[in-house]
């Protein structure tokens, strides 16, 4: 027997049985949409993970270990990466059409046809298709590890399980809007720094290897004695022009070394040890990395996300490799029930007094807000003392290319003085 044929909401040709199928998927979206609870829920557990978050899992550690692995359906996509502020265009589009009362699957189709990014747009068209078939958000998202992390997963899981996904999808958005705000706030503060560095670093390159070398000829003419620091200078000059090709050679395989080096977890604890203990730039990046895992655990938390799952999330989520040891020590108290006060008060890179306030939050269990206020209080100091950072460097940099500069300058002139007042 030939079932009948009619067109889907795509417009595409399809048996009665699937138009069935993808109509019960657009209901079971709509009652998630609504805030209804969807049928069978998983009972949300700290020692369960879901599957949403174990496919994301199985995908994150796949990738990693094969750079070259298929992503899904991603992988017949653009090579191109997939920006976080294309993302945030996205899903705040798709927090604005679900709000206004469109369903899931439109809402889904809708953006992904305005989005301009190719790569995402496949994404977005491949999420749709799923949720078409009956597919959750979440497991859907978590096909894609490389545009969607495991803590996002969790979260929109979460919301899916307790009905309050429009709610959740609301937060998520103004968190990433929140993220990328601060990226964008940090970039145009590091902006004139490094451009001034680049501008004094070709003036002094200029100076060492043209100018110097061509002086150090007028002096040995002349046959006049210099000045020692003139000297030392003038040598400087003749060796970079003389063996630049030994130099280019030495710099190149330092670069190389270095890109070795980054694969080497002792590199990334030199590295991250530096960027939490440099003089100056640490009362910055402490209270920024801390401000981070706080909101983002207190989201996680408030959108149905149990504790222990929260912390096992920021840690795959989390880059700095003290502030993962740490988080490990916090996964092994929260088992010996001894929560997660204990596990920050012990770890000096946060800032004196979290352990003390979320152990406050624990006790009145009031955690994730107290996790999302002290958040927001330590990134805000944090942008705060590194708009303080930067404004003292700029300064300094541009006394030390003065230095480096009149010192050259100086090294130079005075002698040519001396030999004209001699002659």
């Amino acid at each position: 027997m030939t079932l009948p044929q009619s067109k889907n909401k795509s417009g595409v040709m399809v048996q009665g049985a699937r138009e069935r199928t993808s109509q019960m998927s657009s209901s079971r979206g709509s009652m998630r949409i609504a805030g209804l609870p969807p049928s069978n829920p998983e009972r949300i557990s700290g020692l369960q993970t879901r599957p949403a978050i174990q496919l994301a899992r199985r995908k994150g550690n796949a990738s990693a270990a094969s750079p070259t692995a298929s992503w899904g359906s991603f992988s017949l996509a653009t090579k191109k990466r997939v920006k976080k502020s294309d993302l945030v265009v996205a899903w705040s589009q798709l927090s604005i059409m679900i709000q206004s009362g469109d369903d899931l699957a439109s809402a889904l189709q809708m953006v992904a046809h305005q989005c301009k990014h190719s790569g995402l747009r496949e994404v977005l068209l491949a999420i749709y298709r799923d949720v078409q078939e009956g597919t959750s958000l979440s497991a859907a998202m978590a096909k894609h590890p490389k545009v969607f992390d495991v803590s996002m997963v969790a979260v929109i899981d979460a919301g899916e399980n307790s009905g309050k996904l429009v709610q959740v999808l609301e937060r998520m958005t103004t968190l990433m809007q929140r993220d990328q705000q601060l990226k964008s706030n940090v970039l145009s503060m590091l902006t004139y720094p490094a451009v001034l560095l680049f501008i004094t670093s070709s003036v002094i390159s200029s100076m060492f290897f043209f100018v110097l070398p061509q002086f150090a000829k007028v002096f040995q003419d002349m046959e006049r004695p210099v000045p020692p620091i003139t000297s030392f200078l003038l040598a400087i000059g003749t060796t970079l022009q003389t063996h630049w090709i030994l130099i280019v050679c030495f710099a190149g395989a330092l670069a190389a070394g270095l890109l070795y080096a980054r694969r080497l977890p002792q590199w990334r604890y030199v590295v991250d040890y530096i960027v939490l203990n440099m003089v100056g730039f640490r009362q910055a990046s402490r209270p920024l990395m801390a401000g981070r895992i706080f909101r983002l655990m207190g989201t996680m938390i408030e959108n149905g996300v149990p504790l222990l799952e929260t912390v096992r999330l920021t840690q795959r989520a989390t880059q700095n490799v003290y502030y993962r040891d740490m988080l490990r020590s916090m996964e092994r108290d929260i088992l010996e029930g001894k929560g997660i006060g204990p596990a920050v008060s012990a770890f000096s890179f946060f800032p004196s007094g979290a352990g003390h306030m979320l152990e406050t939050g624990e006790r009145s269990a009031k955690l994730a807000f107290v996790l999302q206020t002290i958040g927001d209080y330590y990134e805000t100091e944090g942008e705060q003392k590194l708009r303080w950072f930067v404004k003292l460097l700029e300064p300094t940099m541009i006394i030390t290319l003065g230095g480096v500069v009149g010192t050259v300058v100086m090294s130079i002139v005075l002698p040519m003085l001396d030999i004209t007042t001699a002659s």
